[in-house]
């Protein structure tokens, strides 16, 4: 570049800037990398081909215990880019160290053999993702599953004010989070439980995997108190609806409670549902998690949940 007349180092050099932004938000599916406290931490990012201009939303999707950000991509059926595809927003998979979060306390965090700072990680890949594309910071969200709905309760009551809304599946919240989550800002909050989860108890009580303890979570009914008054809703529902598709073992129960100061709550509680992605595919046998159901679909149901805002 030495070589050429002076403008017209200034015009290559603009040119090499605009490919090199081109290039770091482009569309369709890659595997991003951070460097974090010496490690290289990966996720999966999904940007529409057509985006509407302007600042769009940001969904993370968090995978459980034992699982990967592909795995989670195969469990969810890419629904979740189906859906990014057809409202405009993008789509992070994180991937956990180890198939595990570390949220640096609890039972399973304080167990681990190398500890890492999940709550760096998951910052860090929010403020890459920012530098890449249009954004709207009032518009972030989380939707996880078993230990990754852990780490969406983690996300809303660590980082307060950061995400607008998260979606919960197969989890009620921790107890070990219970006093962090006490000054966290409303937020919205859509659950979706299974009452015949064999690893984690609808009503409450200690996670068990493999007969070992993981720890201990409030019952839902108390998640769900405990957000509604959070976010200062009202004490009665406002709605309440029955989804039952024919061809599984469960009936779904949904009520709302959208009169609040703050953000709504909504709880699909599903009868005779076990632990797994709703309309999702499992790794693991029915015998080991418990009955799956077809009455809802959880990415099309944290998607609408989270359209609301």
């Amino acid at each position: 570049m030495k070589h050429l007349p002076h403008i017209w180092q200034f015009i290559v050099a603009g040119m090499m800037l605009i490919a090199v932004g081109a290039a770091s938000a482009h569309a369709g599916m890659s595997e991003r990398t951070v460097l974090l406290d010496g490690l290289d931490r990966s996720y999966l990012l999904y940007a529409p081909d057509r985006m509407p201009s302007g600042s769009r939303p940001l969904v993370l999707v968090l995978h459980g215990g034992g699982g990967t950000h592909s795995g989670l991509l195969r469990q969810t059926k890419g629904v979740w880019n189906q859906l990014a595809d057809r409202h405009g927003f993008i789509v992070v998979y994180p991937n956990a160290d180890r198939k595990i979060w570390d949220f640096g306390e609890g039972l399973v965090s304080t167990n681990r053999r190398r500890r890492v700072n999940d709550l760096a990680f998951f910052e860090q890949v929010i403020t890459e993702v920012m530098g890449a594309y249009p954004i709207d910071q009032q518009r972030i969200f989380a939707a996880g599953i078993s230990r990754g709905g852990q780490a969406a309760w983690f996300l809303a009551c660590k980082l307060p004010g950061r995400f607008r809304a998260i979606a919960v599946i197969s989890m009620p919240l921790p107890a070990f989070l219970l006093d962090d989550c006490q000054s966290a800002p409303p937020t919205g909050v859509v659950l979706m439980n299974g009452t015949a989860d064999p690893l984690v108890p609808y009503d409450g009580g200690q996670i068990r995997v493999f007969r070992r303890n993981r720890g201990a979570v409030l019952s839902t009914e108390q998640t769900i108190r405990f957000w509604r008054q959070r976010n200062g809703c009202d004490r009665e529902p406002d709605a309440r609806t029955v989804i039952d598709r024919p061809g599984d073992e469960t009936t779904t129960y949904r009520t709302d409670w959208t009169k609040c100061a703050g953000a709504p709550v909504t709880l699909y509680r599903i009868e005779g549902g076990g632990h797994s992605w709703p309309n999702g595919r499992s790794r693991l046998r029915e015998r080991l998690v418990g009955p799956f159901t077809r009455d809802i679909d959880g990415a099309m149901t944290g998607w609408a949940f989270f359209s609301q805002f």
